[in-house]
């Protein structure tokens, strides 16, 4: 299969937006999308206290080589060791996760979770970016480690459920987003 966007193999097949894209657009993609979810989110004002949470996984791993590739040129931010003096803390959270933290919510019946929050600015760039490309972002700068496994009853479902509804997990991130706006 032949990218959307040129004449190159494809690398990554997007089913919720119907593209096809060869690892130079699905790199570019994954860092548009990541750097617009910073914008929407506040961004990094000049002196921003950055920490950045390490799960010591595929997310931690892309997270990092996308924040030094963005902010190579930026001299104004500091990076903490610790979370509590941050004035963002940066999550390697997913667009799986964010859907999976949304639906186990609701079937749990904790969907309070959803609503407001005291923990703080905290910003997901990859809470829009299926957790398969972000792993593939990541395999494509060195990530030696496995696949991410789907595990859980309410995962096995989201994930079954998106094969015919590939837009579901953003539906779902969405839900979350307009619930913090109505509680702000």
């Amino acid at each position: 299969m032949k990218c959307s966007r040129c004449s190159r193999e494809a690398a990554v097949i997007q089913p919720y937006s119907g593209l096809s894209l060869c690892e130079y657009h699905a790199a570019a993609d994954i860092a548009a999308k990541a750097k617009k979810e910073i914008r929407h989110q506040g961004g990094f004002p000049s002196g921003t206290r950055l920490f950045v949470e390490e799960d010591k996984t595929f997310r931690s791993f892309a997270l990092r080589i996308f924040l030094a590739e963005m902010l190579a040129a930026r001299t104004d931010l500091l990076f903490l060791k610790e979370p509590k003096d941050a004035d963002v803390i940066l999550e390697p959270a997913t667009l799986d996760d964010a859907a999976l933290y949304v639906l186990e919510s609701v079937c749990a019946g904790t969907q309070d979770r959803l609503v407001g929050s005291d923990k703080g600015r905290r910003i997901a760039p990859f809470s829009v970016i299926p957790a398969e490309e972000v792993f593939w972002y990541a395999q494509r700068h060195g990530y030696p480690g496995p696949a991410p496994e789907i595990s859980g009853d309410v995962a096995e479902f989201l994930d079954g459920f998106s094969t015919d509804h590939p837009g579901t997990r953003y539906a779902l991130k969405n839900l979350h987003d307009a619930l913090k706006k109505v509680d702000e």
